[in-house]
């Protein structure tokens, strides 16, 4: 009987520690679960209206969808930290943030080196031209001469249009001149247009006082399919996990009406994309 009920206690202890053994390797699994990932978003402070301070508080488009994202995911944390333009993806490039936020278009280079969400927004570009020309379409391009910085997504389109249409050439010149100074220089005639953000170049247009400036939607746009772009937030070429729970929150707010309301509060028109971006 004594051996009995010692084989009984005996097990019993083993039954005990085996519990308390699967109870902690719970805890463990429901602590891991909860681990809260802090990332770094590296924007600007002076893009109206994407990303900008006002009345020293962060404020925007992207900033807010971002923020918006951020309540979505769970096990994330994102803190902004401002650089200047053209510091942003080199913040990327030095493990500094692991996000970018700028209003940034794709272009062949970024995607070679980066990961990019689901697109934001849909670009409402304009060609600015002086009130002269006053260029309404894709197809006066042709034969006029424009101005970029060197890697903007504009650059890429503009190559597309060449080789595809070698007899009706777009001359292309490149300088890091600030926007304003190139609507500008479409004022006084130093270059024939500019293809923009209409909100964006707008803006600058009125703080400016440019003058002798007109803009137009291309109405020939559905015909040049090439020339729609598109807003993404970029991402470190490591953060594939990221990437994928950034598209999931985004797809949330764009089915919620969060991205739809954010557009009409910053763009006052709802510029998002189609229902088919978001994967």
């Amino acid at each position: 009987m004594k051996k009995i009920k010692l084989l009984t206690l005996a097990s019993l202890g083993i039954a005990s520690i085996t519990l308390l053994a699967a109870c902690g390797t719970q805890k463990s699994s429901s602590t891991n679960q909860n681990k809260v990932t802090t990332v770094t978003v590296a924007t600007s402070g002076a893009s109206v209206p994407y990303e900008y301070s006002q009345d020293g508080k962060m404020t925007g488009f992207e900033y807010d969808l971002l923020n918006a994202a951020d309540k979505e995911m769970k096990n994330y944390k994102f803190n902004f930290k401002v650089y200047d333009d053209s510091a942003i993806l080199s913040a990327l490039d030095g493990g500094r943030a692991q996000i970018a936020a700028n209003n940034f278009g794709k272009t062949k280079a970024r995607e070679e080196k980066y990961l990019f969400s689901s697109p934001v927004r849909q670009g409402i570009d304009a060609i600015f031209s002086s009130s002269k020309e006053n260029i309404t379409k894709i197809s006066q391009l042709a034969g006029k001469t424009t101005e970029i910085p060197a890697g903007t997504n504009y650059g890429d389109m503009f190559e597309l249009w060449n080789t595809k249409h070698p007899d009706k050439k777009i001359t292309v010149k490149y300088s890091q001149r600030p926007l304003a100074d190139r609507l500008a220089g479409v004022s006084s005639g130093q270059i024939d247009f500019l293809f923009a953000s209409k909100a964006a170049a707008e803006n600058l247009v009125k703080q400016h006082a440019i003058t002798g400036v007109v803009d137009s939607i291309p109405t020939d746009l559905n015909q040049q399919p090439t020339f729609k772009t598109y807003d993404y937030f970029v991402l470190d070429n490591s953060q594939t996990k990221l990437q994928k729970d950034l598209n999931a929150a985004l797809k949330k707010l764009y089915e919620n009406g969060t991205l739809k309301k954010l557009s009409e509060k910053y763009f006052h028109d709802s510029h998002i994309p189609e229902a088919d971006q978001f994967k």
